[in-house]
């Protein structure tokens, strides 16, 4: 296909997307498809629906234009555009809603390209129905804040469009670009406040668009049979994730699947304190890494993609279970424990009471340490028998390393709440891992020196620090993207005020932002606090205001003098700042007098069932 058509076809889609959206509003309008007002989204008014009408009209007509356009995808897309719209204007029942997409995913395989995912035709299909019934739904739960989806959309296609040029597919490589042109014209009308959305009408049938394009970008890789399973999951990812996420947070709470919810990845984004657009960058920036690995692993040589596929699969599996976790900030495992039967019990006992969910990520943390030993070890210089080598062994190293984990604790602790203190646990487990390790391949026959058993030991330190103290590295990020709703200064720079620091930090009631400290020690100015900086003493307030404008004065000193005291007051009524102190203090339930005496008849009791003499 000739590189001006090429170029040709998504700009013809992008002007036919943009040009006919005005009318699709009209219509909309007309015939009542609305949505209702939504909180969530902050908008309080009805929003017109029909955005997938032009934004499909314009990718089949561009298709058509560009002769691009097979009968599968014609028929597929037209029938998904008719069910969307038909729940856009009544709303389908679920189950309705959902045999109809089976009936029209079974009639693209019917008629559709062949995807060689397994041997056995039938197991062939079935993959394929599956992972197209999935970016059916996927696509379409993740439409719930302006401009999210069609910006995903926009990175899938261009992921897809990307992988189809390097492996010299012309024809494919058009198609994903006239779906990104489309969506970058109804971007225009769609990013926030955004005036039309694409409804159910757009987001099925791009998601049957999509997820075909990444089933025929992983079937273009020559490089490895893992790419034609890896790659469709890699740049469908980002909505795939979020309907896992969903999906076992709901199953883990007990709340029915089919619910309209407020607990997709973007509405937990926003409950950690990011604003709409922040919230939609950060997920779109997640699609293009995805979509990056994605392209990435279609040209790595098959050893190279065995060995970096655990770390893919580790790093988006850490971020999958911290979304996860969110679901827990209100009522803890525990809580939500007493309260649940059946499945919603079964996953928080394996997930948080026995911590299988540390363990199944470790699956990945292993072999990724493993691998990265002795790539270090040849200089990244690896061959076909060493790989066959090393994954025959790694069954032996698993078990090794996973008994080194009990016996030193490793599933003790929990994500949330690990700190710096855990890293000996950690160390430990890691060194006796590569102790366990060099004494299994003292018995059984391993491909494990001094120096790979070192670099085992140090990578997989590494790997289990990084992925234990991820929640609170992940927390804190986000944090920084966040808009606080207080920015709190603390008087003090000792013991106290990094307690509360430490405190406000980690707070997850409100959304807190710590822009310093002052205090009168002189030893202690423009040092570091739990990693925030002494400003100035309490004669430089005024100072630091007009910088830093906080808007909370939280008092974490051992002692302030009176005079101190009422400066601090004086200033504060001027600006109208709230001033707090902070204070650890131990309360007695029982007095200690109170708790002997209550002791004395039990003592005596067990005392003389035991046949000695009281006095």
């Amino acid at each position: 296909m000739p590189m001006v058509k090429l170029a040709a076809m998504p700009l013809i889609a992008f002007a036919l997307a943009a040009l006919t959206m005005p009318l699709a509003k009209g219509i909309a309008r007309w015939l009542g498809i609305l949505s209702a007002p939504y909180t969530e989204a902050q908008h309080k008014e009805r929003t017109p629906l029909m955005g997938g009408a032009a934004i499909i009209v314009a990718i089949l007509a561009a298709m058509a234009v560009g002769r691009v356009l097979p009968l599968w995808m014609l028929l597929g897309t037209a029938a998904l555009f008719v069910v969307g719209l038909v729940d856009d204007a009544y709303v389908l029942r679920a189950r309705w809603k959902l045999m109809l997409q089976i009936v029209v995913v079974l009639m693209v395989l019917a008629i559709g390209p062949r995807m060689r995912l397994a041997p056995w035709p039938l197991v062939n299909a079935g993959l394929a129905g599956f992972f197209l019934l999935s970016t059916v739904n996927a696509f379409n739960l993740i439409d719930g804040l302006d401009g999210l989806a069609a910006g995903v959309g926009i990175i899938v296609a261009a992921g897809a469009a990307a992988i189809s040029l390097l492996h010299g597919d012309a024809r494919a490589a058009g198609q994903a670009l006239i779906v990104a042109g489309a969506l970058a014209g109804f971007l225009i009308y769609n990013r926030h406040p955004a005036s039309i959305f694409m409804g159910d009408s757009g987001a099925l049938p791009l998601g049957l668009l999509l997820g075909a394009m990444a089933l025929h970008a992983g079937n273009l890789a020559g490089n490895s049979r893992l790419p034609r399973y890896v790659v469709p999951i890699l740049i469908m990812l980002v909505p795939l994730l979020d309907t896992a996420i969903v999906s076992v947070s709901r199953m883990a709470t007990g709340t029915p699947l089919s619910r309209r919810g407020l607990d997709h990845s973007h509405h937990r984004l926003l409950s950690l304190g990011l604003s709409d657009r922040r919230a939609v960058a950060l997920v779109w920036s997640l699609a293009a890494l995805t979509a990056a690995c994605a392209v990435v692993l279609t040209r790595l040589p098959h050893q190279y993609l065995l060995a970096t596929l655990p770390i893919i699969i580790a790093a988006f599996g850490v971020i999958g279970l911290f979304m996860i976790d969110l679901t827990f900030d209100v009522n803890s495992p525990g809580v939500a424990y007493d309260n649940l039967r059946g499945p919603a019990r079964f996953i928080l006992t394996f997930s948080y009471k026995r911590r299988m969910a540390e363990a199944a990520l470790d699956l990945a943390l292993i072999p990724a340490a493993y691998f990265g030993a002795f790539l270090i070890r040849l200089d990244f210089k690896i061959n076909d028998p060493l790989m066959a080598s090393f994954i025959s062994s790694l069954p032996l190293v698993m078990v090794a390393t996973y008994a080194s984990f009990l016996i030193a604790g490793i599933y003790r602790g929990i994500w949330r709440y690990a700190s710096v203190s855990d890293v000996i646990r950690f160390a430990n487990g890691s060194v006796l891992a590569g102790i366990f390790v060099v004494l299994t391949s003292l018995v059984v026959p391993l491909e494990m020196s001094g120096s790979i058993a070192v670099l085992y030991v140090i990578l997989l330190l590494n790997l289990l620090v990084a992925s234990r103290m991820s929640f609170r590295a992940l927390r804190r990020g986000v944090g920084l993207l966040a808009l606080p709703d207080e920015r709190v200064l603390i008087v003090g720079a000792g013991e106290l005020a990094e307690a509360a620091a430490r405190y406000l930090t980690s707070y997850r009631g409100q959304r807190l932002k710590l822009v310093g400290f002052v205090d009168d020690d002189s030893f202690t100015q423009g040092k570091l606090v739990h990693g925030r900086r002494v400003l100035g003493t309490l004669a430089d307030l005024e100072r630091i205001y007009q910088t830093r404008r906080f808007s909370q004065v939280l008092v974490a000193a051992e002692a302030i003098t009176g005079d101190r005291m009422e400066q601090l007051r004086q200033f504060a009524g001027g600006h109208r700042l709230s001033v707090r102190r902070f204070t650890i203090r131990l309360n007695e339930v029982v007095p200690a007098a109170e708790a002997v005496e209550r002791a004395k008849p039990i003592i005596a009791g067990r005392t003389a069932a035991s046949g000695r003499v009281v006095a």
